[in-house]
């Protein structure tokens, strides 16, 4: 079963989008004790994000009423006070820079009260309840240091329908023994990545590096590990949904100086959201990686790297992902350049039977001596795809690609069989080769 459909499968919707690996619940609940409950262990991220949201219940209604022209005062003469770690220990700079006022107020609030370990977190402006989902959603999508092992919040909200306060019910770990060494294993795990990019590799080779890493040391799991929902199961565990993959991708890339965003929608069908990465790079153009779709469960070699989805555009991504969300308290980032997608800086592109052949032909020459053992290669469309590669096949070229790199590396991968994959939205063709029986 594929990675997309197991996806499909830990999410659910709850009267907002969640998506599968989060970890972290919203409770909702307007003034009395209705609740409403989501166990696939899911969190609700961003305007619509990838989580997997757990129960949610908003019970509490306490606090005095604030008329609007206090509330105002408030803003208008809060200054913070609140420790500025969570923006850079969590990358959400590009976030924090696009709030109001208001919503900086008690995004942060929230967030050092859960970087502490806190209980219950009294806001000093407050929010309205009709926002009481998308805010408490915004946090958990901001909290890719934090969300450990899964974290629910409970709303207080006033008689006039302010939140005045939000209890974090911590799950699954000892909130006053075990987040502090969570945090330092997290965080010398992100170091210890980042610290081992090759000295002198270019952007693309750092971007390349830390994608690769990633997916090669971590497995698509929503049980293995105590925290799958987590960049913290993904990094120190090495098991991750969804969630775990995007969040430890935005880590990565935060602590190795880029310029970082997720945003979420919907990955193969609509009943599941999914999340993905953004990345700016050098030439001022935003990209997308998606990391957990780069690296399939249903295929079982160790080695296996996807680059469907590395350093890709908006409208690439879209041809086979339904939807992106936007969200209401920032504009989201837009990739609109394939300049530094895997196929165009590697060469990899090919119109003819005749390049499709001398570009699987180089790459078999230099590649297959390494552990990795994959031929990659994106036509124009499926059908050129198809086309092409059933006349190699027939024709014998592939095994003739394999036996020269074989011969150039001294290998013995077998040239009677090997595996091909084809993404049809993509025009994309993997071939995976063989060890011998």
């Amino acid at each position: 079963m594929s990675k997309k459909i197991l996806c499909l499968l830990l999410a659910f919707t709850m009267m907002m989008t969640v998506f599968a690996g989060c970890g972290q619940t919203i409770d909702e609940e307007p003034a009395a004790t209705t609740s409403a409950t989501d166990d696939s262990g899911t969190a609700v991220t961003g305007a619509d994000s990838d989580s997997n949201a757990d129960s949610t219940d908003n019970t509490d209604t306490t606090g005095t009423s604030t008329s609007n022209s206090a509330m105002a005062s408030i803003i208008a003469n809060w200054s913070y006070d609140f420790d500025y770690s969570f923006i850079e220990e969590n990358g959400i700079e590009y976030v924090w820079e696009r709030l109001d006022e208001n919503y900086k107020i008690s995004l942060g609030e929230i967030m050092n009260a859960i970087r502490a370990g806190s209980v219950y977190c009294p806001l000093s402006v407050g929010f309205s309840n009709d926002e009481k989902q998308d805010l408490l959603t915004l946090v958990s999508n901001c909290c890719m240091f934090y969300t450990w092992i899964g974290t629910s919040f409970t709303a207080s909200v006033n008689e006039d329908g302010t939140v005045v306060g939000v209890t974090i019910n911590y799950r699954g770990i000892d909130y006053e023994s075990d987040i502090e060494p969570i945090m330092t294993a997290l965080e010398n795990r992100l170091q210890e990545i980042v610290s081992s990019i090759p000295v002198g590799s270019s952007e693309f080779e750092t971007l390349k590096y830390l994608h690769d890493y990633l997916i090669l040391n971590c497995d698509y799991s929503d049980t293995a590990g105590t925290s799958p929902f987590s960049a913290y199961g993904a990094l120190v565990e090495g098991y991750a949904t969804c969630q775990g993959y995007a969040d430890a991708m935005h880590l990565l890339l935060a602590r190795a100086g880029f310029e970082t965003m997720f945003v979420t929608g919907i990955g193969s069908d609509e009943s599941v959201t999914h999340k993905w990465n953004y990345v700016m790079c050098e030439d001022g153009h935003w990209y997308i990686i998606d990391p957990t779709w780069d690296d399939p469960s249903d295929i079982s070699d160790l080695y296996f790297v996807g680059y469907c989805y590395f350093l890709i555009s908006d409208e690439e991504i879209l041809k086979d992902h339904v939807a992106k969300h936007e969200s209401n308290y920032y504009e989201t980032p837009y990739a609109d350049s394939m300049d530094l997608n895997f196929f165009n800086v590697m060469g990899y592109y090919a119109t003819t039977t005749d390049e499709a052949y001398d570009i699987l032909l180089e790459q078999a020459k230099s590649t297959i001596d390494s552990e990795r053992r994959c031929l990659y290669i994106k036509f124009e469309s499926s059908d050129a795809m198809r086309e092409i590669y059933e006349t190699l096949r027939d024709a014998g070229q592939i095994a003739e690609i394999i036996e020269a790199g074989n011969s150039a590396a001294g290998t013995s991968y077998r040239t009677d069989s090997w595996s091909r994959t084809f993404n049809d939205e993509l025009g994309i063709l993997t071939i995976t080769l063989k060890e011998p029986e």
